[in-house]
């Protein structure tokens, strides 16, 4: 990985909203974004834009928020952080281990690589220590404060004209709000956050004999009760310094370690064994299940029993999220016997969005599943933000071929809970069928600058030069980044 452009690549299937326009713009346009960043946003009169809102979906109907960034201040994150890698290297003793969220030898180490190690090093200490206690940061990336965040890399030693541009870009893109500055979902963002709590492993008040952390989630080790009481009174009152606290409900302190104890009094002896088939318990990957994809290519074939005990949990009367989960995951090479659960699993678990549209993509019938589909979306049922934006990401993906399409296009779109950004998914699918023609050039010519103009534009990629050229000649004029876009589609495609 030589570039910030590539580090943008390697990352861009494991964020919460992949618009194809911004990975295009990365892919085709590299340097024209960065030279525009100089002349437009850089600037002493230049600014960054306050970016769009959006909610993606966490287990149950509970909401992730965050902001979805333009295509000129996505790359410039990734950008930033790439130039500035040599400041995120961790060096603390390896009674402080610290996992996960780094460029090390010039490329990011993936989440799961660190997540594994991180598991395996708490359950060596857990079964070597008496005393020990987890914790984690209620709502962390939600919480963070904006200034604290410059004076953090003002700290660990950051050029001072970057200092400047950090705290310019968090407070623009997020209209002067102090708080919930720092986008979530991509790799960059994670790195700034989990650096940021370097302070715990830097304190000297911390006594115990060893900590583990990877991101907000921290384990502390000793064999004296009365230290990790101390240190942990004493990281409640650092992190309530930058405004923070601890997650009481997940914070526990235990005494001892018995693995059979954990393992709850329900989970038969084949289910233990499938989730083992994984690097870890789907049921305990929390906020890193987003990142899981890869791992379903490294699992050994099933056999018929195991087959048929996975399609049991399915047809449970009350299926449990993380059981859905394992399913998709493991049955993804056997998806022909799912499929008359992908109803059932499309309207339960909107959490699973992401997830379906990898499983989704293995199924023969791909009709069944547009259909599926179309029929949710046209129901009265309650249809969130992520889930609208994944269904386009299906639709462009593998199911504009079923006789489904047309109808399935324009229910995602037309729905009552469609967003600018599910809106912006489907208007930049490269298709001249189905009226979006007529739905892009309605929006390019509104002469805006937003997510739908912009989405349109990229998706008139598909017409003939001179009709889409024509169109886009007075789209140009109506802002800068209309303009860097406008030039983008008439000069590579």
């Amino acid at each position: 990985m030589n570039t910030s452009r590539d580090f943008f690549l390697w990352d861009y299937d494991s964020s919460l909203f992949p618009l194809r326009t911004n990975r295009l713009l990365v892919e085709k346009y590299a340097d024209q974004l960065l030279q525009f960043m100089q002349e437009e946003h850089l600037t002493p009169d230049g600014s960054f834009h306050n970016q769009h809102r959006v909610f993606a979906t966490k287990r149950g109907w509970f909401l992730r928020p965050t902001i979805k960034l333009d295509p000129v201040a996505e790359f410039f994150l990734y950008d930033f952080v790439y130039r500035n890698r040599h400041l995120f290297q961790v060096s603390p003793p390896d009674t402080r281990r610290v996992y996960g969220y780094r460029i090390d030898k010039g490329e990011p180490i993936p989440i799961l690589k660190s997540y594994s190690a991180f598991k395996k090093a708490v359950a060596g200490f857990r079964t070597n220590r008496q005393q020990y206690i987890y914790f984690d940061v209620a709502a962390y990336f939600n919480r963070i404060y904006h200034h604290d965040l410059v004076t953090w890399f003002e700290g660990i030693g950051a050029d001072k004209d970057d200092v400047i541009l950090l705290g310019k870009f968090l407070r623009e893109i997020t209209a002067g709000r102090s708080v919930n500055c720092l986008p979530q979902g991509i790799y960059p963002s994670k790195m700034i956050g989990s650096s940021f709590l370097g302070f715990l492993e830097d304190s000297n008040r911390i006594r115990c004999s060893q900590t583990l952390r990877m991101m907000d989630d921290m384990w502390l080790f000793d064999n004296e009760e009365k230290t990790l009481i101390d240190d942990f009174l004493v990281i409640e009152s650092l992190l309530n310094d930058r405004d923070l606290s601890i997650n009481e409900e997940k914070s526990i302190i235990l005494k001892g370690h018995d693995p059979q104890a954990e393992v709850p009094p329900d989970l038969d002896a084949m289910k233990i064994g499938l989730l083992r088939r994984r690097r870890e318990a789907l049921a305990d990957l929390g906020d890193y299940a987003e990142d899981t994809e890869s791992e379903a290519d490294e699992l050994e074939e099933l056999s018929s029993e195991e087959q048929q005990y996975l399609l049991s949990l399915l047809r449970r009367d009350d299926v449990q999220e993380e059981d859905a989960e394992l399913v998709l995951t493991l049955m993804k090479d056997n998806s022909a016997d799912v499929v008359e659960f992908i109803p059932t699993l499309i309207s339960d678990f909107p959490g699973l969005a992401k997830r379906l549209y990898y499983f989704c993509s293995g199924v023969d019938d791909k009709s069944e599943v547009a259909e599926a589909i179309r029929s949710f979306v046209s129901s009265t049922a309650r249809v969130t933000e992520y889930q609208l934006f994944w269904f386009g990401m299906m639709a462009e993906g593998y199911l504009l071929k079923t006789p489904q399409a047309g109808n399935l296009l324009l229910a995602l779109y037309d729905h009552e809970n469609a967003t600018d950004i599910s809106r912006a998914k489907i208007l930049e699918i490269p298709e001249k069928r189905f009226g979006l023609s007529d739905l892009r050039e309605e929006q390019i010519r509104t002469g805006h600058s937003d997510w739908l103009a912009w989405a349109s534009a990229v998706g008139a990629r598909v017409h003939a030069k001179s009709r889409r050229n024509h169109l886009l000649k007075y789209f140009r004029k109506s802002s800068s980044m209309n303009r860097l876009i406008g030039e983008f589609v008439e000069t590579s495609f």
